[in-house]
Order: structure tokens, then C-alpha cells, then sequence
């Protein structure tokens, strides 16, 4: 059957990629087998890929809320905006991790103009001008005006770098795909491309972002965001007292913080 999808496009309906999904949040064969069998039997033609994913969350956050906060980590991202940490700032600790060298928010003046670079980032004397197009709802994707911009951009900066890169919170179009293959402009988005994807990224090192701890409110959110805790696993480097003093948070709220960022990161 059809459903609609976040960017108002049909696609039929997919057991087996709503069962894959729960599987790579960590959730065992059985137990992904069983939600995505409750979650089939109630989708109707028409239905909301966003009220799928809902569905699907609540079942799953019933049996493990930190495999829900896993299988939530797109949204996550999202949260981070609105809670200060530009997108770039997160895109920036995950290169690091990486073993890149990062500078944000740096002005570099080109042939013609002069520009405000997201990241240049450096690794073995390779220098990488990346441009981060952030997203905060579902369904935006990232389309080729993006990825032209982005390598018109480098054209004029060129001769400080060996590379452009489009790193996005979702997905890109395949023609913003097909043009950055073309021209040599690497993307790195939501699913694409295999082994390198975002999420691939942030899951293979558990960098994730404070935004997906379940018991995270409002409050506690502006307050590490103030004192500028990002990662979620930032929190295990804290004594409860240490961290409760630096953020004004009570000591139980902490302990459950850092409870959650230890099982979310396997540490």
C-alpha cells in the first residue's frame, strides 16, 4: 500500500525497512520483528510516515527507552538548533573524533570575494572546506541549488583546498548526488553514502548529540547548553557534585543523565 512521506511524496509501504531500521537501533531480531508486526497490521493507505515512526517509537521506547532514544537520533539532531549549538559546531566534535583538525566560522578570502566557511577541516595535509546545511524538520531535503552553490563557492577558495564537502542532517535529491559525483563534491547526508553516511558516523563512535537522552527537559537542555556539553557521553567525563555545580542541576536529574549517556554510548 502507499503511505506519505514527510516531503508529501507516495512510496509503498516497507515491513522489512521498518524492521531494518529498529534492528540497526540496536534492537534484537525478535523484538524488532515483534513492533514491526504490530506497527504493519495498523497502517491504512495514506497513511503518515511521521505517525508511523510514532507509532513505532512508543513501542519501542516501552521496551528499552534507550533503544527508542537510539531509533530517534534524526530528531535529536534536530532539537540541537533550538537549543544553541549551531549544526556546524556538532559536524565540527564528530571530525575531530575522526582525527580531523577543525576551525568553525572562518572567513577565507577567495579570487573574488570573500567568504564565512562552516569547517575547514585539515587531516594529513589535506585542507577540506565544508559547507553544513542544516534542517529542522522532516522531509526538507538538501537539492542540487545546494550542492551548486556549495562548489561555487570552492571554485573561488580552491587554491587553499583540495576538496569541497555538503554535510547535511537529511537527505539529499538524487540530482544534488548525481551533480557532486560529477564534479567531485563529497556529501555526506542521512543514509548516503554507505559506511560514511551521518549517522553512520555518529553511531560507529557514539557521538551523540545531548538532545537524544530520554530524560533530558527543557531545562536541563538550555542549562548544558550553556555550559556547552554537547555529547551526550561529555556528561561520564563529570562527578555527580562537579557537574551538578557547572550546570545548577539537582543531583538526582545528573545521575540520571549520565545513567542514560552510559548506556546510550556502551561505556
Amino acid at each position: 500500500m502507499d503511505i506519505i512521506k514527510a516531503s508529501g511524496e507516495k512510496e509503498k509501504f516497507n515491513k522489512e525497512k521498518l524492521h531494518n531500521s529498529l534492528k540497526r537501533a540496536g534492537a534484537e531480531p525478535g523484538l524488532a520483528q515483534k513492533i514491526s508486526q504490530e506497527v504493519a497490521r495498523s497502517v491504512h493507505p495514506g497513511a503518515d510516515t511521521g505517525k508511523i515512526f510514532n507509532q513505532t517509537f512508543r513501542s519501542l521506547q516501552k521496551a528499552s527507552p534507550i533503544l527508542a532514544a537510539k531509533y530517534n537520533l534524526k530528531r535529536a539532531i534536530m532539537e540541537l538548533g533550538p537549543t544553541g549549538f549551531p549544526f556546524e559546531k556538532y559536524i565540527a566534535e564528530i571530525l575531530k573524533e575522526y582525527g580531523y583538525n577543525v576551525r568553525v566560522g572562518q572567513q577565507v578570502q577567495g579570487h573574488c570575494v570573500s567568504h564565512e566557511v562552516d569547517i575547514i577541516a585539515r587531516k594529513e595535509n589535506k585542507h577540506f572546506m565544508i559547507e553544513c546545511k542544516y534542517h529542522n524538520s522532516r522531509g526538507n531535503r538538501s537539492d542540487v541549488k545546494v550542492a551548486m552553490y556549495t562548489y561555487a563557492r570552492f571554485l573561488d577558495v580552491k587554491k587553499f583546498f583540495h576538496q569541497a564537502w555538503l554535510i547535511t542532517n537529511t537527505k539529499c535529491t538524487s540530482q544534488a548526488v548525481r551533480y557532486a559525483r560529477c564534479v567531485g563534491l563529497k556529501i555526506i547526508s542521512w543514509r548516503y553514502p554507505k559506511n560514511e553516511s551521518l549517522e553512520y558516523l555518529i553511531e560507529k563512535k557514539g557521538l551523540y548529540p545531548i538532545t537524544i537522552l530520554p530524560s533530558l527537559n527543557r531545562y536541563a537542555r538550555e542549562r548544558l547548553a550553556e555550559s556547552k556539553i554537547m555529547l551526550a557521553r561529555d556528561l561520564l567525563k563529570y562527578s555527580v557534585n562537579d557537574l551538578a555545580r557547572l550546570t545548577g542541576l539537582r543531583s538526582n536529574a545528573v545521575k540520571n543523565l549520565q545513567k542514560e549517556a552510559k548506556e546510550l554510548c556502551g561505556c
